[in-house]
């Protein structure tokens, strides 16, 4: 009995071995992030734009209404570790795009502010210095890699204090890097 015992383990070790990893798998990928989703440096000009033209319908020119003091800005799904400043390589696809964006003649006599946020979950203190970390980080990203002046990029962090009103507190869309256009150019 004993050695049928141990022929009946070996002969079902594999198979419970593969059903306890997909079951791993399965739990793994349920409590991931969503992919990430990645905004077009078309589109990211076409929203930090300050001057763009005013729409036309048949010939006739539409004025254009003042602009909102934050209506130049897009919130981008910039991804990094947990807790950390380190750029996941989910990022690395969303700062192209933006770091082509702002290269872009559109916007090469432009300055911008990046701003870095982060959900309520943990200590504010804590959650402030994440989000100026995390701020820098795309910054320093940007004018490494795409030569992007220094002086046309600021940065800052918000931690958990501008949440978008659509979610709550400690969503994970409240963790987000927005990126506006500032008045000044040069």
């Amino acid at each position: 009995m004993n050695e049928t015992h141990r022929i009946d383990r070996v002969r079902y070790a594999p198979a419970t071995l593969a059903a306890a990893a997909l079951c791993t798998l399965l739990n793994a990928a349920a409590l991931a992030d969503p992919p990430a989703t990645v905004v077009d440096s078309q589109r990211i000009i076409h929203s930090l734009q300050s001057n763009a033209p005013a729409p036309m319908t048949r010939g006739l020119v539409v004025a254009q209404r003042p602009a909102a003091p934050d209506s130049h800005k897009i919130s981008l799904d910039i991804r990094f570790a947990n807790d950390s400043d380190r750029l996941t390589d989910a990022a690395h696809s969303q700062l192209e795009e933006l770091g082509t964006a702002l290269a872009s003649p559109e916007l090469a006599h432009s300055r911008f502010l990046i701003a870095g946020h982060t959900s309520a979950s943990g200590a504010a203190e804590h959650n402030q210095h994440l989000s100026e970390s995390r701020a820098r980080a795309v910054r320093s990203y940007l004018v490494q890699h795409f030569h992007i002046e220094p002086q046309r990029l600021a940065s800052v962090g918000y931690g958990a204090t501008h949440p978008l009103p659509d979610f709550p507190p400690a969503a994970l869309e409240q963790r987000r890097v927005e990126i506006s256009a500032q008045p000044t150019t040069f």
